[in-house]
């Protein structure tokens, strides 16, 4: 995850922050809040390590496709108390997966959750001197030549 953190902020020229968080239950488990100085994804804190991996990249999957967020922004003190509503430029928070921005953002997480989860265990270790073999080593070498 800090991989793919750090190549997507290079990308936006933006760092991107992960914070971990005990939100409220029956609520949403993520959001990602677009600030003037970065992008912080808070995600749900009393969950185990692979649903969180799984909740940032949804999140990362709203800012890849650049996903406008809903006009106000009121929830967020009630959400993070303390936080001035005019600290962030936009906000994805969403309970359900009934519009396309969400289902492309589901779908996302899982592609790319499913390809990390596989991607050490294809990688060959050691160059091979059959071109056929180099050709598949280079095409699985690349971790992060799809950003």
């Amino acid at each position: 995850m800090p991989d793919l953190c750090t190549a997507l902020a290079r990308r936006r020229g933006r760092r991107i922050e992960l914070r971990a968080f005990p939100l409220k239950s029956g609520g949403p488990l993520g959001a990602w809040l677009e600030t003037p100085n970065a992008d912080v994804i808070v995600f749900q804190k009393e969950t185990p390590p692979h649903h969180q991996d799984h909740i940032v990249l949804h999140e990362l999957g709203h800012m890849l496709a650049d996903h406008p967020g809903p006009p106000g922004t009121d929830v967020w003190e009630s959400l993070l108390p303390g936080l001035k509503s005019d600290a962030i430029r936009r906000a994805l928070l969403r309970c359900s997966y009934d519009t396309e921005e969400e289902q492309e953002a589901e779908l996302v997480a899982t592609i790319v959750g499913e390809w990390a989860s596989i991607l050490d265990h294809v990688t060959p270790t050691r160059q091979s001197d059959d071109p056929a073999v180099r050709r598949v080593q280079a095409a699985l070498g690349d971790h992060q030549g799809w950003l």
